[in-house]
């Protein structure tokens, strides 16, 4: 550990596809099967937690998780477990959360409005869980104030979260909205739960939703009627759909779906305005949304949202 003088956060990786790590060889790598944004190298009872860039393919963040103690981890950032006190920026993470059993230790949250969660809004409201703002300005002065060992954050492109390491806190990048594929957004329980010694109880949990996932795909595989399907909905004047390489558009395609833009390039979404949206999905049978809203959603709420909709033949 004496040699340990580099760090891999944001490190050219070898030709060979590794990134160099410092510690010599792992004890054991568990590399997914699905997904493409992570891997977990064991040393003993210690571990680093990489992550990849989506955005570039040569570029990753580590992360020491220390059971022995050991803290000379070099420029790699060291998260001591078990861990006690933690920060969600997104509320999937609420869900890994209480999936494993740790959300006991989650101390603040961004956004809460978009939480459902009901032991942490109890929390929210006595205050044992602080709120902490908008995930892309939060309150940096609160944060240190809870001292958080490490905040979960949603990576994206042109949101570095200066702020946050600036105050000297450490951020960890969830991208499991990136992936390609659902299995591959789910195997990301796994990621998760390493930062809290759950990789286990982690695993049970893929291992079951994928055994599940992949029986109804071969059961549709040949289906031959398939009904037609769009999402979203205009968010001010943009309509944001899947684009065909996303883990939604696959979803899609598995469950013997035709989805219209399964055929465009990339993970994330696609941008268009109302005109053609309308033009190419009108005729749609089924309309998956996701909204925020107290009580029950009816057709006269969404109908409020926009009169256009009323149009589209899967709102009829």
């Amino acid at each position: 550990m004496l040699f340990i003088c580099y760090s891999c956060s944001y490190q050219s990786k070898q030709q060979n596809g590794s990134v160099y790590q410092p510690f010599g060889k792992p004890d054991s790598v568990y590399q997914p099967r699905y997904s493409n944004g992570f891997k977990i190298s064991y040393y003993g009872v210690d571990k680093i937690v990489e992550v990849y860039n989506p955005w570039d393919s040569l570029a990753s963040q580590c992360f020491y998780i220390s059971n022995s103690g050991n803290s000379a981890a070099g420029n790699i950032p060291v998260i001591n477990a078990p861990v006690a006190n933690w920060s969600a920026f997104s509320s999937s993470q609420i869900v890994m959360a209480q999936k494993l059993g740790v959300l006991n230790t989650l101390t603040s949250v961004a956004e809460p409005q978009y939480i459902s969660n009901s032991t942490v809004k109890k929390r929210l409201a006595e205050k044992s869980i602080q709120n902490i703002g908008m995930a892309t300005e939060p309150d940096v002065e609160l944060l240190l104030v809870s001292q958080p060992q490490f905040i979960f954050v949603s990576l994206f492109k042109d949101n570095e979260y200066e702020s946050l390491h600036d105050a000297g806190l450490i951020t960890v990048s969830d991208a499991g909205y990136m992936e390609a594929s659902p299995l591959g957004r789910v195997e990301w329980i796994v990621f998760f739960g390493a930062f809290f010694n759950k990789e286990q109880e982690a695993l049970k949990i893929f291992g079951e939703t994928e055994e599940a996932y992949l029986n109804v795909k071969a059961k549709l595989k040949n289906v031959s009627e398939k009904p037609s399907v769009i999402s979203g909905y205009l968010y001010q004047d943009v309509w944001f759909l899947p684009a065909g390489e996303s883990y939604i558009a696959t979803l899609f395609c598995d469950a013997g779906a035709i989805y219209p833009y399964s055929d465009t390039k990339g993970t994330g979404s696609l941008a268009y305005d109302f005109e053609k949206t309308f033009h190419d999905t009108h005729n749609c049978d089924f309309w998956m949304i996701t909204v925020n809203h107290q009580g029950s959603f009816t057709y006269a709420d969404f109908e409020a949202m926009d009169v256009r909709y009323a149009d589209f033949k899967a709102f009829n």
